[in-house]
């Protein structure tokens, strides 16, 4: 069998190091278009990515995205997260580092996180799903009214809006017992359950109400069980 001249040898090296280049390149761009088309924490689709970053040639997809994930992991701190939307392959960008203090934020941000871990909290403390009309019912006891402009929160439903698009609360409707219509239920969506300490949670809502955290049973037990807390503490709550 005759062996391969050396003009054929440089061809072939020639050739993985440009397919090798390409793929590198293709990684790059698929990093850049996944943090791009989540700058808001928005909801991101499989064919956007595809369309963007692989000139809509999906063929490069799954082989290149282990590469793509470790990289988010590693060097950006994030993770991607499968959601539930239609029968569409969709997806969001959850941070893998720990949320600081509000107080760490600039005022906007501050704003509105602020209304944001009331919403998540007080869903949390009804354990975790609530009629959406109980939620508003809530915020208007402390002066949030669902279709008025606020002094420091702005516009509180703009904002409850907005949490739904990034998948921190997830809405739908549910049958309730007694009724013939189906009622709007909201919980906590797929980013909140990635990004949020339930456990920091429960002890602000407590300082809020001026209740221990062990007032609530299942929800202590909860981050406790989060947090690895010994059994010998959380089974003296049972």
């Amino acid at each position: 069998m005759p062996r391969p001249s050396q003009s054929q040898t440089q061809q072939s090296n020639e050739s993985v190091s440009a397919a090798s280049l390409d793929e590198a390149h293709l990684i790059t761009n698929m990093v850049k278009t996944i943090l791009n088309l989540s700058m808001n924490k928005s909801v991101i689709k499989r064919t956007d990515i595809s369309s963007i970053a692989l000139k809509g040639d999906s063929r490069f997809y799954n082989r290149i995205m282990p590469e793509v994930l470790e990289i988010l992991r590693e060097v950006y701190g994030y993770e991607l997260v499968d959601v539930d939307s239609k029968g569409q392959k969709t997806m969001i960008l959850c941070s893998t580092i720990d949320t600081g203090s509000l107080l760490e934020l600039n005022d906007s941000y501050r704003r509105r996180y602020t209304l944001l871990y009331l919403i998540l909290g007080y869903i949390y403390m009804k354990n975790g799903t609530i009629p959406e009309s109980l939620l508003w019912e809530f915020l208007q006891t402390i002066g949030i009214h669902e279709q008025q402009d606020h002094a420091y929160f702005g516009e509180p439903k703009k904002l409850f809006e907005s949490f739904i698009k990034q998948a921190y609360v997830v809405r739908f409707k549910q049958s309730m017992e007694g009724m013939n219509e189906e009622s709007i239920f909201i919980s906590w969506g797929v980013r909140a359950k990635h990004e949020v300490s339930k456990k920091e949670l429960l002890e602000a809502m407590c300082k809020l109400m001026n209740r221990k955290p062990t007032d609530f049973k299942t929800q202590y037990i909860e981050t406790q069980a989060l947090s690895n807390t010994s059994t010998d503490e959380v089974e003296e709550l049972e």
